[in-house]
């Protein structure tokens, strides 16, 4: 059984994943209108029977500012748990393996001032531990880069970390969830995550 909805803005757009029951909240609480439900998956109470939500679109537009928690989970997220400088993504399972991925300070901590570091690729001075300066990385390239930089170890980034925008946080909500036939329409087509299996990041 499906525990998770996906969430439209008013224009229809997607913006993140949700929980069948925070959907249900809404909904009663007239915040949302149900756009498309899961089949022959009802919601029965004592007093009534309702559809399980696969789609839930808000009444009222939300402008979106992309802001995403930074945390641990959200870093690993944000890179696709993927090792950033090999590009391993380590699986346990149908998901990915946590405990395989750690994460790197691209200038590491032994080389920052006051905590704060310079990024040659922003052109700024930056907090050691920032979105701009953490990406997910294998035990292994952790442990081969070690307190120093790049051009040192010889390794080289797939992307330059940066804090996640608004569509990263639509791709972030997806991570670990199948994608059901139902939400497919409301997917950008271009989409590389339409049939991705990708954790769902938690509410505020």
């Amino acid at each position: 059984m499906t525990t998770v909805a996906l969430l439209l803005n008013a224009d229809y757009r997607p913006i993140k994943v949700i929980s069948w029951v925070r959907a249900v909240c809404l909904f009663l609480d007239d915040k949302v209108e149900l756009v498309e439900a899961y089949v022959d998956q009802a919601i029965r109470t004592a007093s009534a029977t309702l559809p399980r939500p696969a789609v839930v679109r808000l009444r009222r537009f939300v402008r979106l500012d992309g802001r995403v928690r930074f945390s641990r989970q959200n870093v690993l997220a944000r890179d696709g748990y993927r090792c950033c400088y090999c590009g391993v993504r380590p699986r346990l399972g149908d998901g990915p393996d946590l405990e395989s991925l750690t994460i790197d300070h691209v200038i590491p901590r032994a080389r920052s001032r006051d905590g704060r570091v310079w990024l040659p690729w922003r052109q700024a001075t930056v907090p050691v531990t920032c979105w701009e300066n953490v990406v997910t990385a294998c035990a292994a390239c952790n442990f081969r880069k070690a307190d120093g930089t790049l051009a040192r170890a010889g390794m080289k980034l797939a992307a330059w970390p940066r804090a996640p925008s608004s569509m990263d946080v639509l791709r972030m909500s997806l991570v670990q969830v199948h994608i059901p036939e139902e939400w497919k329409t409301y997917l950008p087509q271009e989409s590389a995550w339409r049939d991705y299996w990708t954790a769902e990041i938690a509410e505020d």
